[in-house]
Formats: structure tokens, sequence, C-alpha cells
């Protein structure tokens, strides 16, 4: 069961400062939607945030209006295609990085590096990889916190009752397979925009 609405709290290493502008269109799109985003972000310097389930691609654009309405400092991955000049400039102001799918262990070391050399870095990142559903989920993120020395904090996101809600910071046991069907629990009561894309019980073996 989801806990009850908390007051979010964003400590100033994480403060993107935008505009007024771009600050008050994100409130004004949380009041309109009724999205939320609950839980607490830890004022540490780096942190891997692992958002599921991702069912849709709503889930982006929600996203985008929680980032913009708390003006949260944060990176997110998206595909390279989506790239295109009429979008780059919006995506790269907005903490967008391109995951050129044909490289992945370049992206990981790319990230990983710059997470290590820099403070007040918030990587986010769905462990599915894709909207569609898949039982096996990326363990890249793993590999970015343990370079990185990030902590990991799952992020559930449930369309009832249109909540982004911070867990507690998960600790890995540097074993992949355990940890990403640890996660897959954390994870197992939030449901997407398509719940036939969830697991199934099934799926919690993989």
């Amino acid at each position: 069961m989801l806990n009850k609405k908390t007051q979010f709290l964003v400590p100033n290493i994480y403060r993107a400062k935008r505009s007024f502008i771009l600050h008050m269109i994100g409130k004004i799109f949380l009041y309109l939607t009724g999205w939320k985003i609950e839980g607490t972000l830890p004022n540490v310097k780096r942190i891997v945030v692992v958002c599921a389930p991702h069912t849709s691609n709503w889930d982006f654009i929600f996203g985008m209006i929680i980032l913009l309405g708390i003006d949260i400092k944060a990176h997110y991955l998206v595909k390279k295609s989506v790239f295109v000049p009429i979008f780059k400039i919006l995506l790269n102001k907005l903490g967008g990085i391109p995951v050129d799918r044909n490289n992945p262990e370049l992206l990981v070391q790319t990230i990983a590096d710059y997470s290590k050399n820099n403070e007040g870095v918030l990587i986010v990142v769905t462990p599915e990889g894709t909207r569609k559903k898949v039982t096996k989920w990326k363990t890249g993120f793993l590999r970015i916190a343990k370079i990185s020395n990030s902590i990991i904090l799952p992020m559930g996101l449930d369309y009832p009752t249109k909540t982004f809600r911070l867990e507690k910071a998960f600790i890995p046991t540097g074993d992949n397979d355990k940890d990403i069907l640890a996660l897959k629990f954390i994870f197992k009561d939030y449901r997407g925009r398509h719940p036939s894309r969830h697991l199934s019980p099934s799926d919690f073996n993989n």
C-alpha cells in the first residue's frame, strides 16, 4: 500500500533555479493534472533514481511537469533518435542524456564519469529500458551507482493516485540478479498507465 502524502522538499544542491516562467508553467500543469511527488530526497552529492513501472510515453511528460513544478535539477536518459533539432536544445536544457542503444557500455561509463567528477548529480533511469513489457531489467544503473559512488533511490510511478513516490535508499548486494529481483518487489504495488505491461508473478524469477 502506498504511503500518505507528505511535504516534498528539494535540497539546495538539487535546486535547478530555472526561470520564473518555466517554474510557473510546471506548477500550473501540476495543478491542472493533479500529479504530485512524495517521499524524501536525501541531501547527498550523487543519486541514481530508478523509476518504475515505465509503460507509457506519458510517464516522461508527467515527469517533466514534476521537474519544472518543483524546480529540481536532474538528468534522465532519452533515446538518441528523439534528439532532433526541434527538441535537442530543450532536452539538453532540461537534463536529457541521449542513449545510443548500440553502445550501452560507453553510455554507462560516460554517465558514471560525469557523476563521479561532479556534485549534486541526480540521474533518473527506467530499469525496463522501454515502455513495452519486459521481464529482464537493465543493470547498467547498478554499475553507474557503484562507479560514481551514488546511492540508489527507487521511485514508484502510480497512475491511480497520480503519484511519483520516492522509497528508501536501496543498498545493492553486488549480486545483480538478487538486486534486480529485490527492486522488482519494491515496485510490485505501483500501477502504470498500461497494467497489461506490468510484471506478472512468474516474471519475478527473471
